[in-house]
């Protein structure tokens, strides 16, 4: 007979699974209290701590949305995907991503106008947002950064992309950063 940690419940994490959900597997801390990785009362607009951030990446281009998950799942990021700007819309309002990588020419909405309605919004008006775009555009270039968007172009090094997610999260972190549009 198979024994199963109090901890684990099969049933509850298949339901996870089959919606979506990160795999919600409890853990008893030292002091008693049991942490659930991605539950709300750890997010991090409610003053705690996510143990992996959650990535909303936005572009319609399956070949560059596979290469990112593989690197930022590497580095044990939680990649949320969408493929064009009213799916991530949705996805920004749902799954409270500490990070939005859009690319700027996702199909069904300007990226700028899912920008400019996630500033809208209390839940998402301060998500670092950075900019992906095959076009190395300074008049684009100047229009993110005026948004409040990082900017990288298209073909990028993973590593230099890895190491510009990490320091945009880290700078969230540290102080909390007004990417409303200047």
């Amino acid at each position: 007979m198979a024994v199963m940690r109090r901890d684990e419940c099969p049933e509850r994490d298949a339901r996870a699974a089959a919606a979506g959900n990160r795999t919600l597997r409890q853990e008893t801390m030292d002091n008693g209290r049991t942490a659930v990785p991605g539950d709300p009362g750890s997010d991090r607009r409610r003053g705690g701590h996510r143990p992996n951030p959650r990535v909303l990446l936005v572009d319609d281009d399956p070949t560059t949305r596979n290469l990112i998950v593989h690197f930022l799942r590497k580095e044990d990021f939680v990649v949320v995907k969408a493929s064009g700007g009213s799916e991530g819309m949705a996805r920004a309002r749902g799954d409270r991503p500490d990070l939005l990588i859009l690319d700027a020419a996702v199909p069904g909405m300007d990226a700028f106008e899912l920008l400019s309605l996630l500033r809208r919004e209390p839940e998402t008006e301060g998500l670092p947002v950075l900019m992906l775009s095959s076009l190395e555009d300074e008049e684009l270039i100047v229009k993110s950064l005026d948004a409040g968007a990082d900017y990288i172009v298209k073909p990028f090094s993973p590593r230099i992309l890895v190491a510009k997610v990490k320091k945009i999260l880290r700078d969230a972190q540290d102080h909390v950063v007004d990417h409303r549009p200047l």
